[in-house]
């Protein structure tokens, strides 16, 4: 287990199974496949995306700092960055290079200063990740 699969485990208090956590996510209007929500019940998963947080946060009712920390994410912040106003003068291909610098900070299993974050280190990777919609889970371990 690890600490995220634990903190869902304590609040899925229904003791709602993946299936039906994953309705109850679709049901939010959120995207949770039944495997991966099995896989993080059990602690057999990679770095949770951000959607993946998202729909737990809803359907079990946890704050998303405490998410965020359980998963060895940065947690002081939870809301989507919100760029200066001045940004409004970037053309389409500067706005696109932005984003592409912000994704190439979240690479998975590095923190902003490109160090391999504890949990991976733990787990001896930095190269998992939580699976899309319709993807398997990378590493199946």
């Amino acid at each position: 287990m690890t600490t995220l699969s634990d903190l869902l485990a304590e609040a899925n208090t229904s003791g709602l199974s993946a299936r039906a956590l994953a309705r109850a996510a679709r049901d939010c209007g959120h995207t949770l496949n039944h495997d991966t929500a099995a896989r993080y019940l059990r602690g057999d998963h990679g770095r949770p995306d951000e959607a993946t947080l998202i729909a737990f946060a809803e359907i079990l009712q946890i704050p998303m700092a405490k998410l965020r920390e359980a998963a060895d994410l940065p947690s002081e912040l939870t809301s989507p960055y919100t760029p200066p106003t001045e940004s409004s003068r970037l053309t389409r291909r500067q706005r696109l290079a932005v984003d592409e610098i912000i994704r190439a900070m979240l690479e998975p299993g590095r923190t902003a200063c490109g160090h391999v974050t504890e949990l991976d280190r733990r787990r001896g990777t930095s190269e998992r990740r939580a699976a899309r919609h319709g993807d398997p889970e990378p590493g199946g371990g």
